[in-house]
Formats: C-alpha cells, structure tokens, sequence
C-alpha cells in the first residue's frame, strides 16, 4: 500500500482547508520526536516580512507569544509528498506566495474568491462592510486587496473575536453566511473544520449555480444545503433542487455529480463521534512543549504520525489488543486496506455497467426505462463511493472517520452497480 498522509480533516484553532475542488491538502510528515523547529523555508519567507494580521495581533506577535503552535503549523511548509511529488501542507497559502501544489507553480489568486470565503476572514470583513453575501462572494481578487492582505488562516477563522485560545466559533464567510444550518447541528470543534471541510465548495460554485447565483436567479443566502440530511442522497437532492446541474458525459450519457471532501458529514454518527470525540482529539492533540502542554496547530499530518495522538487513540483501543503505537498503525492500515478493497471491488462492477450502458446507448431494442435506471445507479453509486472516501483521491485512507459507514456506502454503492448490470445484460 502506497505511503499516505492523513488530510487534516477536522481542526481547531487557526488552520482548515477549503471546500473546493483545488485545494484539500494533504498531510505532511512530521518529525518522529515531534520536535518544534521550523524549516528552512519557512524562517526565510518570515524574514522577508509577514502580511498576515491576526486579529489585534500581527503574525510577528502570533510567532513570537506562540511559538509551539506556530511551529507545529508551520512545519511541513517544504515538505513534498513521496506517493506523488507534490506540497500538500496548509502552511504554504499561510504565507501569501507563489506556492507548488498539485503539479506546478500556483499563485494564490488562482485559488479564487471561494477560497477566501472558507479560510479567511478577509472575506467575512468584505461581507459585514457590503451587507450582501452576493457582492461579497462574487467579488474578484482584486477587491481582496488583490490578495496582498488576505487573513489566510488567522486565529479569528476558528476563534471567536479572534481571541487565540479562546472560544471555538467559525469565522469564514461562508460559515457567518449560510453555514448555520449545518454549524448548529455540530460541536464547535466540528464547525470550525467543517466550515471548509464540508461538502458544499465543488457544489454551490459549480455545476451552473454560480452563474445562477449571480444573475439572481438562485439565492445562495436562502439555500440550505443540509435541509433534507447529511447523507449522500439528501444532500444531492437539495442541491439539484436549487438549480445544481451534473455535467453528463456525451459519450456515456452518464451524468456526474461532483462535491468535494464531505468529511463533517460523513463523520455524523460515526462510533468515534458516538463516543463524544471530536476532531481535534486526533487531529489537533495535546502536546508537550517548551512553554507546557498546548494544542498541536500541525493540522496537515496524520494522526499516525504524531506520537500523542497515537497514545490518544491507545485510551480505547488498547482494549482490542492493541498494545502499543506500532500495533495502532498496524491496526488503522488494516482498516484502510479492507475499505480500499471494497472500493476496488466497487470499481470493478463501475467499469462493468459503464461497459454495459456505452454498448446500449445507440443499440437497438434496448429498454428506454432500464437505461436510465442503469443510469441513475451509476451516478448515485460513484456519488455514495466519493462520499464514503472524502471525495479523494486516497481509497480507504480516511476510514477513521466512519468505519462502520464508509464501508457502508461502499457496499450500497456495489448493490446498485449489480442492479444496473442485471437491468442491461
């Protein structure tokens, strides 16, 4: 099994990812001891100046009063990923340059308007000033100061009145705008991970709705996207319901529905969030530093790398057989691998009624009705699948957050690839 590191999927503090489509880091490694220096890197952009103010405080102060949290951010910063070459840590955009990430060079204005509206309270400001979520959100780079002053993951994000250390509270626009009927329904530890780890950002900016949006044809501030449930099946159903439009493959006539990492949705109901956990008991520990115990802020690595969030994990599964840190990753690998087989076997019977509908598309005789069924399963399987796994790239890999029902809707999702299959064989 390739080598992976856990996206930070749920975070507290000052550091989340956002929900769309191009960004979703990935984690980053972490020293074996869990040792707070930073890189070389990044004590060179810090010298060069910060542009980054946190609330009363400027990043100077942030670095200076906190300097365990800040270094457990700021590591990984340079770090590139061996399973596919590319910088995957959140603190990158923290420092407001040019950064490489999937691929090749990007600056931050590609990462668009949206991205502000999750990981930055710059845009919240925007919204306050202008009263309209509208002209906040539709706005272009260029009103964001041209990207030279943006709060990228300041501690207001994730702190109310940006208090570091204070009380949770979501800070982002989107989160102030119309997040509340999903923020109400989730711990505040969740909200403030959720507010950009949900699955609405490759939604509501996509599939015709933006362009809905801003001809005032669709109301985003009155949408509630949760308004029927956090599974799959309702959240698809309200998003087609105001006026999301799945993009349809001309040589399959499969239509495709694409959100991206529905983590806070998927983690509702999980044994861990059963059990009162949050994710910060894994992703955002209690460490040990210079100055006492303080939270890690090294959202972008796993949990399996981090000593204490292993020890962590121990409190309960030690009670399986699960003796030590080695015996965890063992444990968790194991998991991972049986969700990634489900997931395999899914894709086998995917390609199948895919094979299948291509060949009946233009045949003659064929079932009109059973078609589309075929049809539908199929989007709803892929849909269930991309749900079940974080909407990544990464097969089993985010099994924590909901062992029992990932591997679920993995299963349901193999039952209607079946059901298509018998519909046109």
């Amino acid at each position: 099994m390739r080598r992976w590191k856990k996206p930070a999927m749920l975070a507290t503090a000052a550091v989340l990812v956002m929900a769309c489509a191009a960004c979703a880091p990935q984690g980053a490694p972490m020293a074996e001891t869990g040792a707070l220096a930073t890189s070389d890197a990044a004590a060179e952009v810090a010298a060069a100046g910060a542009v980054i103010e946190t609330g009363n405080h400027s990043w100077e102060q942030w670095q200076s009063q906190y300097p365990d949290q800040y270094a457990t951010f700021i590591r990984g910063i340079d770090d590139t990923e061996a399973w596919d070459g590319k910088v995957h840590g959140h603190a990158a955009l923290y420092f407001n340059t040019p950064v490489t990430n999937y691929g090749g060079p990007m600056m931050v204005d590609e990462f668009g308007t949206s991205c502000i509206a999750c990981k930055s309270t710059t845009g919240t400001k925007l919204y306050e000033e202008m009263g309209s979520l509208t002209d906040a959100f539709l706005n272009d780079w260029e009103t964001y100061a041209a990207g030279e002053k943006t709060d990228w993951y300041d501690c207001g994000l994730c702190h109310k009145d940006g208090t570091p250390g204070g009380e949770l509270a979501p800070g982002g626009m989107a989160a102030a705008a119309f997040g509340a009927p999903l923020f109400e329904r989730v711990t505040s530890e969740e909200a403030v991970c959720g507010q950009c780890h949900n699955y609405i950002g490759a939604v509501y900016t996509r599939g015709g709705l933006m362009e809905k949006i801003k001809s005032g044809e669709a109301d985003i501030a009155s949408m509630n996207p949760w308004r029927y449930g956090l599974d799959p099946e309702s959240l698809m159903k309200a998003a087609l319901e105001d006026g999301y439009e799945m993009a349809v493959n001309p040589e399959t006539g499969i239509a495709s529905f694409q959100a991206n990492h529905p983590e806070v949705e998927i983690f509702q109901g999980s044994v861990h969030q059963e059990l009162g956990m949050t994710c910060v008991d894994c992703h955002g520990v209690k460490m040990q530093g210079e100055n006492g115990e303080f939270t890690s802020h090294g959202f972008s690595e796993s949990p399996l790398e981090n000593p204490e969030a292993l020890e962590y994990c121990l409190t309960c599964h030690s009670s399986q057989g699960v003796k030590d840190a080695e015996a965890m990753k063992e444990f968790v690998a194991a998991a991972q691998k049986k969700m990634a087989d489900a997931e395999e076997a899914f894709g086998a019977k995917r390609d199948q009624l895919q094979g299948l509908i291509m060949a009946s598309k233009d045949a003659e005789g064929v079932d009109a009705d059973a078609l589309a069924k075929a049809k539908e399963n199929f989007t709803k399987g892929v849909w269930f699948v991309r749900y079940a796994d974080g909407g990544g790239d990464f097969p089993g890999m985010k099994i924590a957050h909901n062992p029992k029902g990932e591997i679920d809707y993995v299963e349901r999702a193999t039952v209607l690839m079946d059901e298509g299959i018998a519909l046109l064989s």
